[in-house]
Order: C-alpha cells, then structure tokens, then sequence
C-alpha cells in the first residue's frame, strides 16, 4: 500500500502541523500549490483489514482519501478546525532552513502527491471521513 498523510490525534504528522497553527504559523508552505494526499487514521485502518481479510484484494493499494488538496487548501481547513486565522505564509527556503535543523528532507513539504484511492473504489470502500472538514474535526473534537 501506498499510505498518504495520515490524519490521527496521538503521533500523526498532523501534530506539529498544529502546534505551528496554534502559534499562527499554520500558511501556505512554499507555493501552496503542491497536492497532499491525505487519509484519516481510522479510515486507513479499516484498508489495512480489509486488505487482510478479502482475498480478491491485491497489487499496489493507494490508502488516502478520496480527496486530495492543495497545500494552500488543506492548511486553510486546518486553522479554520483549530479556530485560527490568517498566518503568514512559509517561504521554501524557510522550509529548507528548517528541514536541515529537523533532520528531515524538505520535498515532504514542498512537493506533492495527488493520488486517488481507485482501486479501494472499486473495491467497494465506503470511507468514513471523506473529506478534510469531517476528518479535522473529528481529530480535533
């Protein structure tokens, strides 16, 4: 499986993604304009079963939602569930700066992927939490 940006509240990503917005640093990172592909932890979890229990499931699996947005997108949808406004955004070399410090590879933040769940479609998967709103507020609930 191919496992997008996984959404959940305790050792997700989406963690420090939102101490930055509850600080007002939560912009648009570099051109805002790169896709995150993006699955609530729940909805991942019940792929991994039934990719484990329904023997017609095989090959490569996409496990994201059904909805990828921009990163200009999904950080608006994020200081709006955390009840934040506007924040400046991130340069890319900001983001490179930081990366370096963190130990980590700044393309995770500045590039993107816009991959569909097809194959779970066509499965038959019904997601729980189909779009960033419901996911964001169930996490942040």
């Amino acid at each position: 499986m191919r496992i997008g940006f996984a959404l959940g509240r305790n050792g997700s990503a989406l963690q420090a993604l939102a101490a930055l917005a509850k600080w007002f640093l939560g912009g648009t990172v570099g051109s805002g304009d790169q896709y995150i592909t993006w699955i609530h932890i729940d909805d991942l979890n019940e792929m991994f079963r039934g990719a484990i229990e329904k023997s017609d499931i095989s090959g490569v699996l996409n496990a994201t939602g059904p909805s990828p947005l921009t990163n200009r997108e999904f950080m608006l949808a994020l200081r709006s569930a955390l009840h934040r406004p506007w924040a400046p955004p991130t340069p890319s070399w900001a983001v490179k700066m930081g990366a370096f410090i963190l130990r980590t590879e700044p393309s995770l933040a500045l590039t993107g992927r816009r991959s569909m769940p097809s194959r779970f479609l066509e499965y038959g998967f019904t997601f729980r939490f189909p779009d960033l709103r419901t996911a964001l507020a169930d996490i942040t609930a």
